[in-house]
């Protein structure tokens, strides 16, 4: 059991380490190769969501060809955020289409299908987007996109830490048993710390701000997707993350996270 224990955690370990390392190699890499790592994050993420909502097989192998199609572009064309956007609309288009002419569901499955892709929209694709754009577009946006990152592992892995040694008090048991209000006081008050230090370094006051709605925020995406899964009995996304589950279950509070941060960030340089 032991030997099993430690296994897990080295795998645990190592998937994550890659995890981090990618993402931080995209962000110092530069505009281009962040944002095709986004897209790529964005369609694996969208892929698990469909698939978990019993999306119909076919549709989702369409968009592994838009998906493709879209990366390919970006590599030989470079034409950014809007190819990224376009591709989407494409793909949102063929599969209305497809579903309006199917003879194989229902017209409420129809609906129900289509439902599935536009809350899928609004749920994953936009917040990549937001976070490509915060990083091309918005002044020190290499640095936000960083220092988000860093927040939302420093929450998630002292909360985890700190809820497993002395958490009590549950948040929603029924969702997510495991989060506990002392794991997520414990994770708020560390990413305070780091929030400090983030002004220190770069010298923007938003990020006491920011230190401060992201665990929040990020505790919130959690839940939401812990509660998709709950609602299909799933217990993770996919299996591309041994130890961690899959892409959405890595990056569910990022992808809750980016547009309050968006709004946020976008508030404080241009209306202030």
């Amino acid at each position: 059991m032991k030997k099993k224990k430690d296994l897990n955690f080295l795998i645990r370990f190592i998937t994550g380490f890659i995890y981090v390392f990618l993402i931080i190699f995209s962000i110092e890499k530069g505009e281009k190769i962040f944002r095709i790592v986004m897209m790529m994050l964005s369609f694996f993420c969208l892929f698990e969501f469909l698939i978990i909502l019993e999306t119909d097989i076919f549709l989702v192998k369409i968009a592994s060809l838009f998906f493709l199609f879209s990366v390919l572009m970006d590599v030989f064309i470079n034409k950014g955020l809007i190819l990224y956007m376009v591709c989407f609309v494409l793909y949102s288009i063929t599969f209305f289409i497809i579903q309006l002419f199917s003879k194989k569901h229902s017209h409420r499955e129809k609906i129900k299908q289509i439902s599935h892709l536009t809350f899928g929209f609004v749920y994953i694709i936009i917040p990549f987007y937001l976070a490509s754009y915060i990083y091309s577009s918005i002044n020190h946006g290499k640095e936000i996109i960083l220092g988000i990152f860093i927040l939302i592992w420093t929450n998630d892995t002292l909360s985890y830490l700190i809820g497993k040694k002395w958490g009590k008090k549950k948040i929603a048991v029924s969702i997510s048993p495991k989060k506990s209000v002392e794991g997520f006081i414990g994770g708020l008050l560390f990413c305070l710390i780091i929030g400090f230090f983030f002004y220190k370094i770069w010298g923007e006051k938003y990020w006491f701000i920011l230190s401060f709605m992201i665990p929040i925020f990020s505790t919130i995406g959690d839940l939401i997707e812990s509660l998709i899964k709950r609602s299909y009995n799933v217990k993770d996304s996919g299996i591309l993350f041994p130890g961690h589950g899959g892409f959405l279950d890595r990056l569910d509070s990022f992808i809750f996270v980016i547009p309050i941060i968006a709004v946020i960030v976008i508030s404080v340089i241009y209306l202030f």
